[in-house]
């Protein structure tokens, strides 16, 4: 249901979405003059066949015949070319307007916390900024504009009518409140309906997201079956929503021309008295028939543009709520210094959930230019040091520094401009090697990016591959090994020339061989950098300035590798348990 409280129309929504109109005012403005010349030049017709019937008939006039159909044949070319022009200008601002609204809301979740994605479903994301932009599309391509175009065509006809014979007019009018009446059923019906399917249309964006992407778990689960049956309830329950509003606008149609027909009716009842008696002449009666055909044409349609108008006015409920949400991280950075890379937490606390802290009075700092590691059991909150830095997350309680600032002072860009993160989980897009490791930056040329992947270790498996840099490696890196994409992501950082380097369990889910290139290439890349990285494996770390030992959110030790074996605290521990032969490493 709409969050409008019920109400049939929501005005206030209504207004903010017009508002997007003002750019394309001169547009708009051109296709509502044509709205107006439509309807005022709709009685012209049914007037000349009155003219043709009554004068130019009975005088044998065949050349005033002649020229009436021509005029009539003319103002029929006349229409057609003025609904050309309306619906061509109404459609551009229609898609203008799309273009905007859709380029606005991704900008707005662009700078979304990532705290708010965690919670959200990717496939809600996908019904807002396609499904339902597209709804709002047609507010106005089909919905305002012909709304007010039916509005002005009824007020023209009936004034007409009205001005030919007022008693008629009135004879032809009396099914009206029953249409009326029928109308706000149809409307109510319809809108719960819209409702309804688009809520079911959210749902099977959701499921498919999420299953496709999670197909391999599906597939390694034996789930095929029952994700199968689960996906045709979903899909039976968006059919019914469907069908419901088709019922309506089946019941709705058959009733708007049932009381036309009776419309009909009660002029033939009531004129051909007036024609017998020479009250009014044959022509009038044959233009009253077509002013009652012209007059329901609008009526019924209206009713079905305002359902277009009342869900795109729904669609835009639902966009401008993703609009007013306040998830942006907040910037009030005002330093713009270089960023070395000297880092500092100080008493800092941090929870994903009120009060579930992962993070417990966390003191560390993390030299420029040297290697800090981190390790510990999964859960110890490793990762959330990463988050923090970045500024994905922002700490409960506490401060972080960089180079002596707050980092929150620092800009967005800026911060994020000096740091680069490699993760375990490697993203990468559907599109060439050469535009995965630039990210679209220009500035960085292809000479550069192959003397990147030759110091890294990545140039010779990337000259293997069909097209090498040019080569589209699938979606999220699929026809890529998790080494190859691991190996791009060490690239795609080097290249970017980052004051501070974070590696998030880069090495845990790789075979001995791409380890073995990792390790090197993790050599080369921080060397001369201040470095963060969290490891499951310790032989990686070994060379590490510094390593700290973290448990359920706190820091337990500190010291380099010689320091803490000797310690035969918490880390030899962990180190025992991955290798049994000391001897070997020592």
């Amino acid at each position: 249901m709409s969050s409008s409280g019920g109400r049939a129309f929501d005005w206030n929504i209504f207004r903010r979405l017009y508002g997007q109109s003002k750019p394309y005012k001169r547009s708009f403005t051109i296709t509502a003059i044509l709205v107006l010349v439509i309807a005022l030049i709709s009685p012209v017709r049914p007037e000349q066949m009155r003219e043709i019937i009554d004068v130019q008939v009975p005088a044998k006039n065949y050349s005033g015949v002649l020229l009436y159909a021509l005029w009539f044949i003319a103002f029929i070319i006349l229409e057609a070319i003025l609904q050309y022009y309306q619906a061509l200008l109404a459609n551009t601002v229609a898609q203008s307007i799309t273009l905007d609204l859709r380029s606005q809301l991704y900008r707005h979740i662009l700078k979304f916390k990532l705290a708010y994605y965690d919670r959200t479903p990717v496939g809600q994301f996908v019904t807002r900024l396609i499904s339902d932009i597209d709804g709002i599309a047609e507010v106005f391509s089909v919905g305002l504009l012909d709304i007010g175009r039916d509005i002005l065509k009824l007020t023209v006809i009936i004034g007409f009518m009205l001005w030919l014979d007022w008693k008629m007019a009135l004879i032809v009018m009396l099914p009206i409140p029953l249409l009326l009446y029928a109308t706000r059923i149809f409307q109510q019906a319809v809108k719960k309906s819209f409702n309804d399917v688009r809520n079911e249309v959210s749902r099977i964006n959701v499921f498919i997201q999420e299953h496709v992407t999670g197909m391999n778990i599906v597939q390694i689960f034996n789930r095929e079956k029952k994700e199968k049956e689960k996906f045709v309830q979903i899909n039976k329950e968006h059919r019914n929503a469907h069908i419901r509003g088709i019922w309506a606008y089946s019941v709705f149609f058959p009733v708007v021309e049932l009381l036309s027909a009776m419309s009909i009716s009660l002029m033939i009842w009531w004129g051909l008295h007036d024609v017998m008696s020479s009250s009014i002449t044959p022509g009038l009666l044959l233009e009253f028939s077509t002013f009652v055909t012209m007059m329901y044409r609008p009526i019924r349609q209206m009713a079905d543009n305002f359902n277009v108008l009342q869900m795109g006015v729904v669609n835009a409920e639902r966009v401008f709520k993703v609009f007013d949400t306040d998830e942006k991280v907040i910037e009030a950075g005002v330093v713009d210094q270089q960023i070395y890379g000297h880092i500092e937490f100080k008493k800092v606390w941090f929870a994903y959930k009120e009060e579930q802290w992962v993070l417990r009075d966390i003191d560390l700092e993390i030299p420029q230019g040297k290697m800090t590691a981190v390790v510990g059991a999964t859960g110890a909150g490793k990762s959330s040091l990463a988050g923090l830095i970045n500024r994905f997350y922002e700490v409960n309680a506490g401060e972080i520094l960089i180079d002596g600032v707050v980092h929150t002072h620092f800009s967005l860009d800026a911060l994020r401009r000096a740091i680069s993160l490699v993760l375990q989980d490697v993203y990468l897009f559907n599109d060439s090697i050469f535009n995965n490791i630039r990210l679209y930056n220009k500035a960085i040329s292809d000479d550069e990016i192959i003397l990147a992947s030759k110091e890294i270790g990545t140039h010779e498996f990337i000259m293997q591959l069909p097209g090498n840099y040019s080569f589209k490696v699938g979606e999220r890196g699929a026809l890529l090994s998790v080494g190859q994409r691991q190996l791009i992501s060490f690239v795609r950082a080097y290249v970017h020339k980052p004051s501070v380097l974070i590696l998030d369990e880069a090495t845990s889910s790789v075979d001995a061989a791409s380890e073995l290139l990792i390790q090197k290439a993790t050599e080369k890349i921080t060397s001369g950098r201040t470095s963060l990285v969290i490891a499951h494996r310790l032989s990686t770390i070994r060379a590490a300035h510094q390593i700290v030992v973290m448990e359920e959110g706190r820091i337990i030790e500190k010291g380099n590798h010689k320091e803490l074996m000797q310690k035969n605290g918490h880390y030899k521990k962990l180190f025992d348990l991955q290798f049994s032969d000391l001897s070997i490493l020592e």
